[in-house]
């Protein structure tokens, strides 16, 4: 190895271990800045990293971090002896020369050097003891990106080996590209794996074929012997019950061939299993280690703002696949920034409101099957809805319900701020962290209380390396749904489907969920129409949100490892990435929480696709009851218009009479009138004996969820609003109804 060759791997060894002192350095710092016993075991721990630091930086030849840690051994060293006493503008110099090594090893770990001005910056502060004028800790501006973990050399750089600082007690480092070629390796081979389940099941089906093969010849060579006889030919009988053997010794070869091809395949499954999980486990990591900048991000913000903030953390011992926590680190920094800039009050205006003032803001994490579930709480003013509105009103932007301001408070378009600050961003903020989650193949909800504070909720897969899924057929293609999302599985008639504002919901005991054909949010693949037999459908829930997608084929649970699209279905949001299979047929894997947000977006149309009905040319009687004149006439003129003959009612008891002297073929009820709503009206029809299959389309001011929901639970086959109304969408949901 040549001198440059060993400088070269000693600095990346180093670099790894100067990132790892530095977090070791925030970590004291931030207890000793919290405690009040400066000379015990965080001051102990702080000369320790400036001493292992000196001498380590001496050896890889990096002179400038080698004289700050000299100069802070002798400063930690007074402090440890009870010589010094550290002050507030101590901690603050100090706070900067850990973001001036840290910045050192992200620039040694991407092969640059380290920012000599600034070091030196650092050095002249700590000789005279007087704070850098303008810091800028990194925690209180824009995060830097992420950098390699400490086992992650860059691609290309040299890489560490055993008994260069490598092992240490009991472990060892590895680059993670290492790690990441194995796990690659690992899916390659969950492919390969199963192909001899494949040809094991061929040669069972062979076997049984020799089989049948073997017992046909017995009964055709026995009469075949037999009319030779008679014909008294004699020399062919040897040659027949030669091939007669070999066929039972050829069948005999097969049936031993097809069991050992079983045993092994099952073995080597089990094998590839074991392997997979190995891999996978080799990349888990504590979740604590995704939150370790936020301690510091949370007390540079508090510092800055004049706010008292208390970070706890929870769940850190949970663990998930490496690159999964990588994705995490910036959400979560996101999240828990604007918990302390946007959501944490000033203490003079927590304790006007009665509340401590210390705030507090909590991480958490949890496993929930094959989910990581974290969330970010704070105690603070919540999210100010009338605020966001105002603020929509005031761009020109149309004013949404709740769920959509919630949607574009994520997505980043709006900020309550009055002005804004580096934590803030001017509102792009929040469309990081959903961004980052989204990635991961997971979605990031939010609640809250006015006045109490706001909860985020983040879920995404242990490790993306592979994931379980629900093979299901559409048309000609194989789509793989997680089975994360997948809340449960059913087939229905199509009748069973219920019309809402022209779009068909499933009925449930939790409300009705809206039922779209897969194949229309996917543009590769080709919808069919339903041919009017059961429908198979897939109840998806991502966070609060449900959608059932319909299917052709129901096939199979498995384990799949997903691979990135690339060309133009990779623009497709639904799609997360593919599944090469041991057949050799590729499976699309879709993203739930986006396929969920397209199935529910006005771009998915009117649902499933349900072949009509053949209906006789008949003249059809439609009852429209309402107590408002004006709305009865406009409802009359537009079904007289269409075809209809129409009967008119002016309230649910006259509609009611009128259904049962007259009957009809459908009925358009309002729901608020005198004597008996369109709720009453709808329960009478359904417990009709002789006319409880007449639909029911209720027109309706009450568009809540709560009214749709107790509409259809009346047996109502549509509920139309009269927000969204106009002509053609009555027309429409009466044709579908009708045929």
């Amino acid at each position: 190895m040549t001198p440059d060759e060993l400088a070269a791997r000693l600095r990346v060894t180093f670099a790894g271990e100067l990132q790892e002192q530095v977090r070791a350095m925030n970590e004291a710092l931030l207890a000793l800045e919290a405690g009040p016993d400066q000379g015990g075991e965080h001051v102990h721990t702080l000369f320790r990293v400036a001493h292992t630091l000196k001498g380590a930086s001496r050896a890889a030849s990096v002179q400038g971090v080698e004289r700050v840690c000299h100069i802070l051994e002798s400063l930690l060293s007074e402090v440890r002896d009870g010589m010094k006493e550290l002050k507030a503008p101590d901690f603050q110099i100090l706070f900067a020369a850990a973001d001036a090594l840290g910045d050192a090893g992200e620039r040694l770990s991407a092969g640059d050097d380290v920012d000599e001005p600034r070091l030196g910056e650092i050095l002249r502060s700590l000789k005279s003891g007087t704070p850098l004028e303008s810091p800028s800790p990194p925690s209180a501006a824009s995060p830097r990106p992420a950098s390699p973990r400490p086992e992650e050399p860059p691609a290309g750089a040299p890489q560490p080996v055993a008994g260069a600082g490598t092992a240490t007690e009991g472990q060892l480092r590895i680059a993670a590209s290492k790690l990441d070629a194995l796990l690659a390796s690992s899916g390659d081979l969950l492919v390969a794996g199963g192909r001899p389940g494949l040809l094991a099941a061929e040669a069972e089906e062979l076997h049984g074929s020799l089989t049948r093969s073997a017992a046909r010849w017995r009964e055709e060579s026995r009469r075949l012997l037999l009319a030779l006889h008679r014909q008294g030919v004699e020399a062919a009988e040897p040659s027949l019950v030669a091939l007669g053997k070999d066929l039972r010794r050829l069948t005999r070869k097969a049936g031993r061939l097809a069991t050992t091809a079983r045993r092994d395949a099952r073995t080597l499954a089990n094998n590839v299993d074991d392997v997979m999980t190995h891999a996978v486990t080799l990349r888990m990591r504590p979740f604590s280690e995704a939150c370790e900048a936020l301690p510091r991000a949370v007390r540079d913000l508090a510092t800055s703002a004049g706010k008292e903030v208390d970070l706890r953390l929870s769940g850190g011992d949970v663990e998930a696949d490496r690159v999964v926590l990588d994705g995490l680190r910036e959400a979560l920094l996101q999240l828990v920034r604007n918990a302390v800039d946007h959501g944490i009050e000033a203490p003079s205006d927590r304790a006007a409101a009665g509340k401590p003032r210390v705030g507090s803001v909590v991480v958490g994490a949890e496993l929930t099957g094959e989910r990581l579930r974290v969330t970010v709480t704070d105690d603070g003013s919540g999210l100010d809805l009338p605020a966001i509105r105002e603020v929509l009103a005031r761009k020109g932007l149309p004013v949404p319900d709740d769920d959509g301001v919630i949607r574009a408070f994520l997505e980043g378009r709006v900020t309550t701020r009055s002005e804004a600050t580096t934590v803030s961003g001017r509102g792009v903020g929040l469309d990081v962290a959903r961004t980052a989650v989204r990635n991961l193949g997971g979605h990031l909800t939010v609640t809250w209380s006015p006045g109490q504070g706001t909860v985020f909720h983040l879920d995404a897969p242990l490790s993306l390396a592979s994931i379980r899924v629900l093979m299901v057929g559409v048309a000609s293609h194989l789509v793989a749904i997680p089975i994360s999302y997948v809340e449960r599985i059913v087939r229905v008639a199509p009748e069973v489907l219920r019309l809402n504002e022209g779009r068909h919901v499933l009925p449930t005991g939790t409300g009705p969920v809206p039922v779209v054909s897969l194949a229309r949010l996917l543009p590769p693949l080709a919808e069919r129409p339903s041919t009017g037999g059961p429908l198979a459908l897939v109840l998806l829930a991502a966070g609060t949100r449900r959608l059932a997608v319909a299917v052709d084929e129901l096939l199979e649970a498995r384990e799949v490892a997903v691979r990135p699209v690339r060309g133009g279905a990779s623009r497709t949001p639904s799609l997360r990435g593919a599944a090469l299979l041991e057949s050799g047929r590729i499976a699309l894997v879709l993203d739930p929480p986006a396929l969920v947000a397209a199935g529910l977006g006005p771009d998915a149309g009117a649902g499933m696709t349900v072949e009509p009905r053949q209906t006789a040319p008949i003249r059809r009687r439609i009852l429209v009851v309402d107590d408002s004149i004006t709305t009865r006439t406009l409802e009359r003129s537009i079904l007289e218009a269409a075809g209809y003959d129409v009967l008119t009612a002016a309230d649910g008891a006259d509609g009611w009479r009128a259904f049962q002297e007259q009957g009809c073929d459908l009925v358009v009820a309002d729901v608020e009138m005198p004597r008996m709503d369109g709720f009453a009206l709808c329960e009478a029809i359904r417990g009709s004996r002789r006319h409880a299959d007449v639909p029911v389309v209720l027109v309706t001011a009450l568009e809540s969820d709560e009214h749709r929901a107790r509409g259809l639970e009346a047996g109502a086959d549509a509920y139309i609003g009269k927000s969204s109304f106009d002509q053609q969408s009555l027309l429409d949901t009466i044709q579908q109804l009708l045929g």
